[in-house]
């Protein structure tokens, strides 16, 4: 993921605007497993779900292309140990347009949050 975005407000709106087409059915998924919706963390185009458990937790789509506009969703799950982060990741759709992740969503997010879910501490890695 980039570190930010650094463009014109145009080309923001450019490449915010697919995310929109999600919303609702994010806001949903969310309401039903108790997740709050955040957008555009770090100033980069995306829509994560962030929850803390035995793990630190995260659903994210995010910007991958600007230029193609697409999408990557993964999934994380990690924790900090003796000032190492370990964790473990699965990329669910990588540098798919909107309609690919429309076309899939529910049952994306589903999935992955069955599987981040079942990860425990014992399932991480450091991280590189």
């Amino acid at each position: 993921m980039a570190n930010g975005f650094h463009g014109s407000p145009e080309r923001w709106q450019r490449i915010c605007e697919p995310l929109t087409s999600l919303d609702s059915r994010l806001e949903l998924f969310g309401s039903h497993n108790g997740l709050v919706l955040q957008k555009n963390m770090k100033n980069w185009p995306g829509r994560e779900f962030r929850w803390s458990d035995d793990l630190e937790r995260l659903i994210q789509i995010f910007l991958q292309n600007e230029k193609q506009l697409t999408w990557t969703l993964w999934i994380c799950a990690y924790e900090d140990r003796e000032g190492q982060r370990y964790w473990r990741t699965q990329t669910l759709q990588k540098a798919v347009s909107i309609e690919q992740l429309q076309a899939s969503l529910e049952i994306d997010l589903e999935d992955g949050w069955r599987q981040v879910m079942s990860w425990k501490p014992e399932d991480l890695c450091p991280a590189r």
